[in-house]
């Protein structure tokens, strides 16, 4: 590995200087060169916490609507029986004994701002960098007033990063920088893992709709991250429409009258939930009926969805990953306890010039 650096790291840093940087996920920052370098001290964090263990903790970061809600699906998660890990409810809490971090960003989202410029879009990057580094640091901030992290707290174990434009701004840094540092801690995407269900595998979907909340409806995130998932999965014609559907009963039929009042004939051949809002319940409900040749529903969105529908949710899918990941990897604490989480909120450092952040614990942990 040290060999494999001493050529890659001119290449990083003569990338990291450009002044106008490729599409996003294609050249690190300048922050991943300085850490692999050992430049930045954050490679020392790395170092420290490069091995998962059970004692960790699953940390989620992103704005602080996303975040919270992610937090919360995890700690109600039922969806598997414990003792031989089925894909069935037992009643029992999926993460019995885990603890969820949550990284609250109320000092830099909405991220939309940032990504609006390329100067701003590279401090986004990093910012995402700096989450998984928080994540896996060791020492947090007492307060605003406490600059040398005199707060212990727990490593991660595994990494959620539940905002798009993370995703697309940020997750190729943190990969770029766990691969050239050997870290083994896993970082998860929602939207990577709805975008792979859709588009990758034998069976592809060609015409795909996404539900998503309003909060980033329209502001071509979805788009660009479909873009790119399209080109990474050498899948071309392929049709994409997304649209915010308030999560309760009827979601999908307010979907389906966006989509039908867009201009759109053809079924779907996918639909994607990435709102944690959505009512996943209710809404199988709405599709059972939008399927029955029996029901007004058939005769009004019947023609929309197609006969094998590709149907996934991103929480399902995190929990899904998460729950795979501690049980191949004997992660699991097994505590004798309910899930738990921490609350953690970002503010920024100050007389910093980039997107350091002091990492500040809230007090009404549960």
């Amino acid at each position: 590995m040290r060999r494999a650096l001493k050529y890659l790291l001119p290449l990083l840093a003569v990338a990291a200087s450009c002044a106008e940087p490729a599409s996003p996920g294609r050249l690190p920052v300048k922050l991943v060169t300085d850490i692999v370098s050992g430049a930045d001290k954050g490679r020392e964090v790395i170092a420290a916490a490069a091995v998962p263990e059970s004692s960790g903790e699953i940390f989620i970061a992103g704005s602080p609507s996303s975040a919270a809600q992610f937090k919360d699906k995890f700690l109600e998660c039922d969806i598997y029986e414990n003792v031989r890990g089925a894909s069935w409810s037992d009643e029992l809490k999926d993460f019995a004994g885990e603890t969820f971090s949550c990284i609250s960003d109320w000092a830099f989202s909405p991220y939309e701002n940032l990504a609006s410029s390329p100067a701003g879009a590279d401090s986004l990057r990093e910012l995402a960098v700096r989450f998984a580094l928080a994540s896996l640091d060791r020492k947090c901030n007492v307060s605003v007033y406490d600059l040398d992290a005199n707060a212990k707290k727990n490593s991660a174990k595994i990494i959620v990063l539940t905002d798009p434009w993370m995703h697309q701004y940020g997750l190729f840094d943190i990969d770029t920088l766990f691969t050239l540092t050997s870290c083994k801690v896993p970082v998860i995407s929602p939207q990577d893992l709805l975008f792979d269900e859709a588009l990758g595998g034998d069976k592809k979907s060609f015409n795909i709709g996404l539900i998503c909340d309003s909060t980033y409806c329209g502001k071509g995130i979805y788009e660009k991250i479909f873009r790119s998932k399209s080109q990474s999965h050498d899948v071309v014609g392929t049709r994409f429409f997304e649209a915010s559907a308030d999560g309760g009963p009827g979601c999908l039929y307010r979907f389906l009258d966006a989509y039908e009042a867009a201009g759109n004939v053809s079924p779907l051949d996918a639909i994607l939930i990435d709102d944690p809002n959505v009512d996943m319940e209710a809404f199988r409900k709405d599709l059972k009926a939008a399927r029955d040749y029996n029901r007004e529903e058939y005769f009004n969105y019947g023609k929309y969805i197609s006969a094998d529908l590709n149907l996934q949710n991103s929480c399902e899918l995190v929990m899904r990953r998460c729950y795979s990941i501690l049980r191949s990897g004997s992660l699991f604490t097994h505590r004798i306890a309910q899930p738990q989480s921490k609350n953690y909120t970002v503010s920024p450092r100050p007389w910093a010039e980039d997107m350091q952040f002091l990492l500040i614990p809230e007090t009404d942990d549960v």
